[in-house]
Formats: C-alpha cells, structure tokens, sequence
C-alpha cells in the first residue's frame, strides 16, 4: 500500500518549558527549531518496504509551547507491506496496516499511546479502484531480543470496485465461453467446425491472459476467478478435441464396421434425448404402424422383425450427428452449473 499521510507526534519535555518564567511567560507563547536542536522519539515504519530508517526530516519546524509541550509532524510517502486475499477476486476486501515501532529505547523507556482522533481524514481522496470501508488503530507491543518495544497500528480496510472488472472482465468473460457450448450445433458439411472451436479458444486463451495480468501475483491462495478460467479453458481444449474426434465419425467409409459402444451410445442417446426420430421414447412413427398393420397376418412377423432390425441401425453420419447433440447438452449443462456454482460463491464472498 502506497499512502502520502504525515504524523503527528506530542511530548512533553519540562527542560524547554518557561511559563515559569515571568519575563517570557506573558510574550512568546511558543518557538521553533529543528532535530538537530532537540530530541525526537526515535520512530520508524515497522512494514515499510521502502525505507527502514527513522522517521526524520531536517528541515521541518518543530513547535515547542511554552509548556513544554512539543509538536512534531513528519509527513511522507510510505510504502507498507500488505498481505491480501485474492479468492474472491474482483469482489475482495483487504485490509492493510501501517506499523509504527520505536528503536534504542524499550517499552518502559518510550511509549507510544493514541490521541482522542487517532486517524484523521479530511484530506483523504477517494481511489478509482478501491473504496475505503473503515479504519481502526490499536496498541500493541512487540519483542526484539526479548526486550519489549512499543507498538502503534493502523490499519484501513477497503473494498475493491468492481464496476470496471464487471464490464471488462466478468460479462465478456461469459459471453466469450458460452460461445464453446455451440461449435457442436455447426454441421460437419459446413465445413467450419474445427475452424469455429480453434477460434473460441485462441480467443478464450489470450483474453485469460489479459485477466491473469490483472490479478494479484500471490501463491498463499488461489483466486475462484483464476480456478473458474481454468476450467472453461479446459472445457474449450477439450471441445476441440471432440469436434476431431465427430468430424473423424462423419468421415468414416459406409463399409467399415461401427464399433460396439458407439452404437450403444448413439441407440441410449437416440432413445433418452430424442436425438434420431426412429426409436425416441416419446415419438412413434406412425407410417411404419400403418404399414405393419396393413400387411398379411403371415408376414406380420416378418416384417416386424425387420423394422426392429432396422430400427436400431446407424449410419456414420447419423453416429456424428446423435455425438454433436449430446455433447452440445453436455457442454451446455456443464457452462451452467460452473457458471452459477461460481456466481453464488463469489456473491457469497462478496456479503461476508
């Protein structure tokens, strides 16, 4: 976290007070210097990432009141270290938190304790990527070498805006693998089957690259969006597959044998989904009723055990085309429940 933000120190020392004095008292109210003249707690950023020395800045004036009390406000650009959850990426909080630790004197030589507004912000400017939803500062100690140290932390929590990775990340996101489901609704004859399939996942694979840059690098844990890309990514790896595999079917010679189990499929298929009008469990083909009964009682037989011969015969054209249906329902259900199994955890993820 990068934050421009100063702080504000007070302390007393009775050896620079003088409203004791009546010569000075009524007249100056309070002076100036600077760290070269007088002490300064000795303070820095435990977190920071960029400068581990003291707190200090030479040239800014230091206020001493004739009370002895003494203002000091250094101001810089810290760059603390921030540990962050990128599970429900882009609809995360995270909260960072600014250290503050002195060095040379323990706990019972120099402490540090909070002011009434330990945080102030009247001049704090709102990010165009995160909206600041609380801050809360605490006291703390820490060890080195055994020896206590004071502690100060100030954390700030924030909620990332997601309107942005909506519109350009999420929504083109669906709609880009949604389109997989549909390279088996081409006809093989069309001729651009493979070609549609190869498209989608050229296209699927550059746009996972594009997300994949804007997603935090961290290895403590796996973002659902970054899983969830994955996923559709190997659904399109594998539609491609497929769409060899049922351009392969449709291009097989007439005179070779179907082998055993694609004609299982293709007669289940045919029989629970309605994917060939002969043999579908919820039509009849009333012409060949018409025509059995139509017949000699003596060829009845006959002519019935042809039809059921017939019935449950298969072409390589009609294998591809029962192979393109099915797995555009497969497909289908998996894009479905992926896509809403991923929308309720990051909602989910999103209210806690």
């Amino acid at each position: 976290m990068s934050s421009v933000a100063y702080f504000s120190f007070t302390w007393t020392d009775s050896r620079l007070s003088w409203d004791t004095n009546p010569v000075y008292s009524s007249d100056i109210s309070a002076i100036y210097s600077t760290e070269s003249k007088i002490f300064t707690p000795p303070i820095v950023v435990e977190n920071s990432v960029s400068n581990l020395g003291l707190i200090s800045d030479l040239t800014l004036p230091i206020k001493i009141h004739q009370t002895g009390k003494i203002t000091w406000s250094p101001g810089d650009i810290y760059e603390t270290s921030c540990d962050i959850d990128t599970s429900f990426y882009p609809f995360d909080e995270q909260t960072c938190v600014i250290t503050l630790t002195t060095r040379g004197y323990s706990k019972y030589q120099l402490s540090l304790t909070l002011d009434m507004v330990p945080i102030v912000l009247t001049a704090y400017q709102e990010n165009g990527e995160w909206t600041l939803v609380s801050v809360d500062s605490t006291t703390s100690k820490t060890f080195r070498d055994l020896v206590p140290y004071s502690q100060i932390n100030f954390s700030f929590t924030f909620k990332r805006r997601n309107a942005f990775h909506l519109m350009n990340t999420i929504i083109p996101m669906f709609l880009l693998v949604g389109m997989t489901c549909f390279v088996f609704k081409i006809p093989v004859d069309a001729g651009e089957k493979l070609g549609y399939s190869l498209t989608v996942l050229l296209a699927f694979a550059v746009y996972l690259t594009m997300v994949a840059d804007n997603i935090p690098t961290t290895s403590t844990n796996i973002s659902y969006l970054a899983a969830y890309l994955n996923v559709m990514l190997a659904l399109g790896v594998s539609a491609v597959l497929f769409a060899i595999y049922v351009i392969n079917i449709h291009l097989k010679p007439e005179e070779e044998a179907i082998p055993g189990y694609l004609r299982s499929i293709a007669k289940l298929s045919s029989k629970v989904c309605c994917l060939k009008e002969i043999g579908c469990c919820c039509k009849k083909d009333k012409t060949k009723v018409t025509v059995i009964a139509d017949t000699e009682n003596e060829n009845m037989s006959k002519v019935s055990k042809g039809y059921e011969e017939n019935e449950q015969s298969f072409t390589w054209q009609e294998i591809a085309k029962i192979m393109d249906m099915l797995l555009f329902r497969i497909y289908l259900f998996l894009f479905i429940f992926m896509t809403l199994a991923f929308v309720i955890i990051m909602t989910i993820g999103s209210l806690i």
